[in-house]
């Protein structure tokens, strides 16, 4: 069973973690005012994306999001030096966007789909799909809350 669970779960970390941590990165980045730099931004989501291994782990519901909220917000500031309390509170924030837009659209999606929840979570690309909602949300949140800023772009601008 681990033989077929391990391609699975690298799947689900390619298709639903790094683009789900790079959005939550974008999203971290232009609320504390951060400029979207690309390579910050992807050092930060291959970390945040690895840190999802702990989703392997037999723990309670719900520790898994307080260990990805205090990953996010050591890595954030680990590569930009931003004041941390700033960075943890665009982290919770950015936690509680997911959760808020997960709580009102995925009962809808599953009915509209007539997929069970159980498939999805079985399915690495059933549930990066079920993600892309909120994914779109954030990293258009990221780019608007950027431009308003002038905080958008890489480095070089």
């Amino acid at each position: 069973m681990l033989k077929e669970s391990v391609p699975s779960f690298l799947l689900f970390l390619v298709l639903q973690c790094f683009p789900e941590s790079l959005a939550e990165a974008m999203f971290v980045f232009s609320v504390v005012g951060l400029r979207l730099e690309p390579g910050r931004l992807l050092l930060v989501a291959v970390f945040q994306t690895l840190s999802n291994l702990v989703l392997l782990l037999p723990i309670s519901f719900g520790v898994h999001t307080v260990f990805l909220i205090i990953t996010l917000t050591f890595y954030v500031r680990v590569a930009t030096g931003a004041r941390l309390s700033r960075v943890l509170m665009a982290v919770v924030g950015c936690f509680i966007i997911v959760g808020f837009s997960e709580l009102l659209y995925i009962a809808p999606l599953l009915h509209l789909t007539g997929i069970k929840y159980v498939t999805v979570a079985m399915s690495p690309a059933l549930s990066a799909l079920f993600t892309l909602p909120y994914d779109a949300l954030l990293a258009a949140l990221a780019l608007l809350i950027g431009r308003r800023r002038g905080n958008s772009g890489d480095s070089a601008a």
